[in-house]
């Protein structure tokens, strides 16, 4: 399997676990577009499902509420798939689980508590797409609208090598500048297009940045 597009990913999983877009987790076998983002080096992955697959076994809640990676997880397995961003993101989980700001649910969904967060989420819904927090990174659900400002936003990003801070407001909050190029705004575009069949997308990204697009 190919590795992800590497961004920043410990800023960006924290950015958006920090915004509140926390909810329940995704099993891992379900049949949704997945591309994963984030970590130090830049190529692009095809699908996001395999890992989320080989890692959830491995992913666990303690008696304090705090998210971690079991130690019984196979070296190659943890290097291959860049735990250790999945880990510091983890942290930043952990902390808010501590400050009662999340709680984490038996099944590894995740609750958000703080008001603050709500409103966050309450502007993020009026942006171009509403979106979920799984331990894995978020799922973004755009109508066909919303599709269709995001796809132009990605080819004008893809044609301009420039100003990716725009495109941001259409991506969610998994997504950072650092590491965006344009291949990977087309890329992503181009299967947000074709999965939109008039009623929107489904567009899900882990904490490698990877991403994977599913039709509504």
């Amino acid at each position: 399997m190919k590795k992800a597009l590497i961004l920043g990913a410990t800023t960006i999983l924290t950015l958006g676990f920090s915004s509140g877009f926390l909810s329940n987790i995704a099993h891992a076998n379900e049949n949704i577009s997945n591309e994963i983002t984030g970590l130090p080096v830049a190529s692009l992955a095809e699908d996001a499902s395999e890992v989320i697959f080989e890692v959830a076994p491995y992913v666990h809640k303690n008696d304090q509420g705090f998210l971690y990676v079991d130690s019984s997880i196979p070296q190659d397995v943890y290097i291959k798939n860049e735990l250790a961003v999945l880990e510091k993101s983890f942290e930043e989980i952990n902390r808010q689980v501590k400050n009662g700001q999340v709680v984490v649910n038996e099944d590894l969904s995740i609750t958000n508590l703080s008001v603050t967060n709500k409103y966050k989420f309450m502007a993020a819904a009026r942006k171009g797409y509403t979106s979920k927090t799984y331990w894995w990174g978020v799922r973004a659900t755009y109508t066909d609208s919303q599709a269709k400002k995001a796809i132009k936003q990605l080819e004008d990003a893809s044609d301009t090598e420039q100003d990716y801070a725009t495109i941001l407001f259409w991506l969610p909050p998994v997504a950072g500048i650092a590491g965006i190029t344009g291949v990977y705004c087309k890329k992503l575009g181009k299967a947000m297009k074709s999965h939109n069949k008039g009623k929107g997308v489904i567009l899900d990204m882990t904490w490698a940045l990877t991403y994977k697009v599913k039709s509504r």
